[in-house]
């Protein structure tokens, strides 16, 4: 029967845990749009785009 033991709590610690990051992200993410930097990848470099 031992080993049928459920730890919730390290469960639930790293659910909150993803919540935080998601919150934090949420939160740079607007800041980043408030200064006016948008949410772009860079650029690849000039030369090494494909000729067309």
């Amino acid at each position: 029967m031992a080993d049928k033991v459920v730890d919730i709590t390290s469960k639930r610690d790293r659910h909150e845990h993803k919540k935080k990051e998601a919150k934090v992200e949420a939160l740079r993410r607007a800041f980043r749009l408030a200064r006016g930097a948008a949410d772009k990848k860079p650029s690849r470099p000039w030369h090494k785009r494909k000729n067309p």
